[in-house]
């Protein structure tokens, strides 16, 4: 079998004076100063015919001498917009046809790519796209108008909006870059400038603060991913648009490897999962858990033939084992595969197959990690619970025109503090216990409490909330708010649950509920104990007086 995960077990040393852990340490395939985009159309011209995207929706196939002419007759119009290398242009794009020809000719041009899922609405792209200022944005023609309002209404009306499919007639498309006449095999793009440390995409991230961070991450880093994956000739389903790194990494590593990528233009549903799995018979499927959560509550489950699948590979949140037992009654022989990562880090920091004692895996290639105690900093050794700690070979490039915040991440040896508790075992193995910061997911979105916080206690009749995430299967975390009222107030619960509609992203809607305190339970310093906070609101949620909004 051609496609095949390394376990790295018996790789994984540890340093007992040190007290660092490192994971197999392999050298680069690629140079210090080749693209991701230049890798790519060398490795498609290599294999011309081979067939490397089918749209599930449309049903064409792309082979690999269609998508690099593309690729390169968008690199060259780039060249011809005077567009230098670093310059920015965004992409907020389902995965229709012409996302991979962009993707890899804007960075064989040597551009950076800031990147957003399509669902965020005018304010959402306002926040992001006012940090990175791209000279430029492709877009879906069903949201021209609400990405060209932001941009106006937020500095950038200066710059281009432009279709990748659903043309307007009068607004700029992607056809306007594939006019050109090239000759593929003749195609030699430029080296990258500054080397190891160019930034290929700038993905955004929520941190201990809430607000959104723009991560850059080079071309080195994400090439380095590239050592523990081989998708030959594998047929392979990612519906996780460029927002998500697993997007991103689906897209290189299956191009580079020479997978069949099946793409949807729609987002995850379950009906279309278990289509195209049985249509196009996929091997490989990537996803985050609340993804396969959600297939399992469709009936369609049971009649589906899934045989076809070899591997899960789940990503963007931690999967439990009962939820991978639950899916192998209707796919035995699927073998699941786990890991951590996070978008500072980029490479996995550990992975593996899953296994009952939800281990997360082993240390990843190039990784190192130290364990240190939460109160003092001392460092820890096996089966010692504290913060985790990485450093890699390739970091990442920083948060965007944020250099202050990006030093706060590393200590002076350069190791990332990463907020999430675990150890690591006698075997080599990293377990994950919790966060240090209350950063939640609901759908692989992150939501931050007390930005939702804020907007609540705008409303006059609110005294005091506390918003948790309450656990659940499917979506990961439900948003929900424990609220004190103002003496005398009637707000009642659908009124600050339409407030926080009204204000915010859909995956911040209070679908765990509202539920009115007397009071909420505090440290002796007055900070709310959150972990109580949840208990209290998932006891009321089981009651009959309980109000929650779908």
């Amino acid at each position: 079998m051609s496609f095949n995960f390394t376990d790295t077990a018996n790789n994984t040393s540890f340093d007992q004076d040190a007290k660092i852990w490192r994971g197999l340490q392999v050298k680069p395939n690629y140079g210090p100063q080749d693209s991701i985009g230049g890798i790519a159309i060398k490795a498609m011209l290599e294999h011309p015919n081979h067939i490397g995207q089918i749209c599930h929706q449309s049903g064409k196939e792309l082979r690999n001498i269609e998508i690099a002419t593309k690729a390169i007759q968008i690199a060259r119009h780039f060249e011809r917009l005077q567009l230098k290398q670093c310059d920015i242009i965004g992409l907020c794009a389902a995965n229709t046809e012409n996302v991979a020809p962009l993707f890899f000719g804007a960075l064989a041009a040597g551009l950076s790519i800031s990147t957003l899922d399509p669902s965020y609405d005018k304010e959402g792209i306002k926040t992001i796209y006012s940090c990175t200022m791209p000279h430029m944005i492709f877009c879906d023609g069903v949201n021209y108008q609400r990405i060209r309002q932001a941009f106006d209404e937020c500095g950038l009306s200066s710059s281009i909006v432009i279709t990748l499919n659903d043309h307007i007639e009068g607004v700029p498309s992607i056809l306007d870059f594939l006019e050109e006449k090239v000759k593929p095999e003749q195609y030699e793009g430029p080296i990258l400038e500054k080397g190891l440390n160019q930034v290929a995409v700038i993905v955004c991230t929520s941190g201990t603060t809430g607000f959104p961070k723009a991560v850059c991450i080079s071309h080195a880093a994400l090439l380095e991913c590239f050592n523990s994956m081989n998708f030959l000739n594998k047929r392979f389903l990612c519906f996780s648009s460029l927002y998500w790194l697993t997007g991103i990494l689906t897209l290189m590593h299956g191009t580079i490897g020479q997978a069949i990528r099946i793409t949807s233009e729609k987002t995850f549903n379950p009906e279309d999962f278990f289509e195209i799995i049985q249509q196009h018979k996929v091997e490989i499927f990537l996803g985050p858990p609340s993804q396969l959560a959600l297939a399992l509550t469709s009936n369609a489950i049971s009649e589906c033939d899934l045989s076809s699948l070899d591997y899960i590979i789940t990503g963007g949140g931690f999967i439990s084992y009962p939820l991978i037992d639950k899916f192998k009654k209707y796919a035995p022989k699927t073998i699941f595969y786990g890991g951590y990562s996070s978008s500072e880090t980029c490479c996995a920091i550990a992975a593996g197959i899953c296994e009952p004692s939800n281990a997360v895996g082993t240390i990843g290639q190039n990784v190192e990690i130290k364990i240190i105690d939460n109160d003092n900093g001392k460092l820890l050794g096996p089966n010692e619970l504290g913060e985790i700690c990485v450093r890699s070979k390739f970091p990442w490039a920083g948060y965007y025109k944020n250099p202050e915040l990006t030093r706060t991440i590393y200590d002076s040896e350069g190791w990332i503090y990463t907020g999430d508790n675990g150890y690591i075992n006698d075997e080599g193995k990293l377990f994950l216990s919790d966060r240090k910061v209350d950063i939640r997911k609901f759908d692989n979105f992150h939501f931050s409490p007390s930005d939702i916080e804020k907007v609540i206690i705008e409303l006059p009749q609110v005294a005091d909330v506390c918003v948790v995430g309450i656990p659940d299967s499917v979506h990961g975390h439900l948003p929900a708010a424990a609220v004190i009222k103002r003496a005398e107030s009637i707000i009642d619960e659908r009124e600050i649950y339409q407030h926080v509609v009204n204000r915010m992203q859909n995956f911040e809607h209070l679908r765990g509920g509202v539920y009115f305190f007397e009071s909420l339970p505090r440290t002796v310093t007055g900070k709310t104990l959150r972990r109580q906070v949840v208990g209290m609101c998932v006891e009321l949620s089981h009651t009959t007086t309980a109000k929650v909004f779908k």
